[in-house]
């Protein structure tokens, strides 16, 4: 597909990337992102932490944080008539649980809750991260959503998945890359596109942003102990963002699966090890994964 770029934050801060690197100044160093971190915005220090880069001037604001509405907490921030706006989030948000390295913690995209205050002011919306990839270290971005994919203004949940078509710009054209070879992830953003000749004053905001992780069942290792009495012995490590838990079969006639009492909500770091004693009748056990979601907490300045 051909991505097609209008005014866009995107772009311009792609160029400012792009200068820094030829002059030679050192990147942040590589952080561990946190799969399944969640901004929700909670509080004032989360949202201010975030920048709003508007396209109108080429500036960065500190978006509005809206709390105690049937909303709950988010942020927003209003067009100047039709330019682009991108909600943005670097090291300093969430101590940084949102950049690093997304590969080794194995995380399958981003997504986001956005709100979108008037449906016929809106062309697309998309992502982008600020890695080094294929083309260097410059912006990768999704591809759109636009405005049809949506019914009607309001809140929606979008996604922007890994395992779908991602581009850079080379200067001349867009160029699709397989996002899961980005690395060193120093920004993201999610950026709203007004239509053509859009008057502005309409808002559009941001919730819920979640680095998805991967779920994927751990692998598994078993083992009998010796001596006397013997143990049967089932080991693994749950992977990033993901909380797993012990099953059992039932015992026919009865069917289906029984989540171990003492086995459930085990997450990482490190390797468990489940034990039961190997004498007595015959059972089955396996092992369920499910996305953990963790809530980032931005220190106070």
């Amino acid at each position: 597909m051909t991505k097609q770029f209008g005014k866009g934050g995107g772009m311009n801060r792609c160029c400012v990337a792009l200068v820094a690197g030829v002059l030679g100044l050192a990147g942040p160093p590589a952080r561990a992102a946190v799969a399944g971190a969640r901004e929700t915005f909670f509080d004032a220090t989360n949202a201010g932490a975030w920048r709003v880069y508007d396209d109108a001037d080429g500036l960065d604001y500190v978006p509005n944080w809206s709390s105690g509405t049937s909303d709950g907490e988010y942020v927003d921030f209003t067009y100047a008539q039709d330019y682009s706006l991108s909600f943005w989030a670097d090291v300093r948000v969430g101590g940084g649980a949102l950049v690093g390295d997304y590969q080794a913690q194995q995380i399958a995209g981003i997504s986001c809750d956005v709100f979108i205050g008037d449906l016929a002011e809106l062309e697309s919306i998309d992502c982008g991260m600020l890695a080094t990839g294929p083309g260097g270290t410059t912006f990768y971005r999704s591809a759109y959503y636009f405005w049809d994919d949506f019914d009607a203004s309001g809140w929606w949940t979008v996604e922007f998945l890994f395992d779908r078509p991602w581009f850079y710009h080379d200067g001349s054209n867009w160029v699709e890359v397989n996002a899961r070879q980005l690395t060193a992830i120093e920004e993201v953003d999610v950026t709203f596109y007004p239509v053509a000749e859009s008057a502005g004053g309409s808002r559009v905001g941001i919730d819920n942003l979640t680095l998805e992780p991967t779920v994927v069942a751990p692998k598994l290792t078993t083992s009998v102990t010796s001596g006397t009495p013997r143990d049967f012995r089932l080991a693994f490590t749950p992977g990033p963002g993901l909380a797993c838990r012990v099953e059992k079969l039932r015992t026919p006639p009865a069917t289906g699966w029984d989540a171990v009492v003492g086995q459930t909500d085990i997450k990482p770091p490190g390797k468990h090890v489940f034990r039961t004693p190997a004498s007595g009748p015959q059972e089955i056990f396996r092992v369920a994964a499910e996305a953990y979601y963790s809530m980032i907490f931005t220190p106070l300045p």
